[in-house]
């Protein structure tokens, strides 16, 4: 089953978006894109999520594909907007699963909505920027994007949209250039038909109303992400990759380091695809 394009007014009066994939009388999961990207991540994970018997649930964050944009907002924003979204379906409880920036979203449903969870996982997670030791692990441009250009909207701005046109101009050069600068392990991942599929609908959805989301939410990424990460005590799983250049195995070892409750599954060959490369041991772990 896949319904890609929903929407629900919330009480502020934005509209939600959001799609579902899997197996629609299957456990709840709400899945928490990366960056930039939207609710269309999950396409890849549909066949997956229909053989595990998950019904995955993806919500655009506010300024992404469907979602309306949000003056202001935090991390800690997120959990109320998934309470409305959970109410919207007649879920009372369900599992949170993030990828890579989708990270602070999940820890902040365990900090603030833990009473509605049933696990909560990060997959190849960003952690908070806080090390300088950790900073110093990450890809140079990832670096330059997540701890520099942040700081600056104006020139987040202006890097993003210039992502943006690439997107749209010469997609195939925009995947080559993601494949140059990954391992091998990650390679023969983004050569999957389906993966190139995602990418290209999911990485358009993600600018369909421009830049400005992403510009805010790159904002949030470096410190400490307004949540006591000591503090939250429900539990986190977490799956690395030791091979990933993008999110690197420091961030993993970060959060383990901040949260006081994690398990951590190390993956010595795989990268920053590990959730695609590994969906179905993931999803059946997570709702075990």
């Amino acid at each position: 089953m896949a319904l890609s394009d929903q929407t629900i007014k919330l009480v502020d009066g934005r509209a939600l978006g959001y799609a579902e994939f899997g197996d629609p009388s299957g456990k709840p999961v709400l899945f928490f894109h990366g960056f930039p990207a939207s609710r269309l991540e999950g396409m890849a994970l549909d066949t997956t999520a229909q053989a595990v018997g998950v019904r995955l649930i993806a919500p655009d964050r506010p300024g992404f594909g469907l979602s309306d944009s949000k003056v202001g907002r935090s991390f800690s924003d997120w959990p109320e907007d998934v309470i409305q979204l959970a109410s919207h379906l007649r879920i009372y409880d369900f599992a949170v699963l993030g990828t890579s920036g989708g990270s602070p979203y999940v820890v902040a449903c365990a900090d603030r909505i833990s009473e509605r969870l049933t696990a909560a996982g990060i997959v190849s997670g960003i952690s908070p920027l806080r090390n300088q030791a950790v900073r110093l692990t990450m890809n140079p441009d990832q670096r330059r994007m997540f701890v520099s250009v942040a700081r600056f909207p104006w020139l987040a701005r202006r890097m993003l949209a210039h992502s943006m046109q690439e997107v749209q101009a010469d997609f195939p050069s925009v995947l080559s250039r993601m494949a140059a600068e990954r391992p091998d392990v990650d390679k023969s991942v983004l050569e999957r038909p389906d993966i190139k599929d995602m990418l290209r609908e999911n990485l358009t959805e993600a600018f369909r109303q421009g830049v400005a989301g992403a510009a805010q939410e790159l904002a949030l990424y470096p410190g400490s992400w307004r949540i006591a990460l000591k503090k939250v005590t429900y539990p986190v799983q977490i799956w690395q990759g030791r091979k990933d250049v993008i999110t690197p195995p420091s961030m993993a070892d970060e959060l383990a380091s901040l949260l006081p409750h994690t398990l951590t599954r190390w993956y010595p060959d795989e990268g920053h695809s590990l959730l695609f490369a590994r969906s179905e041991e993931i999803l059946r772990q997570l709702v075990s």
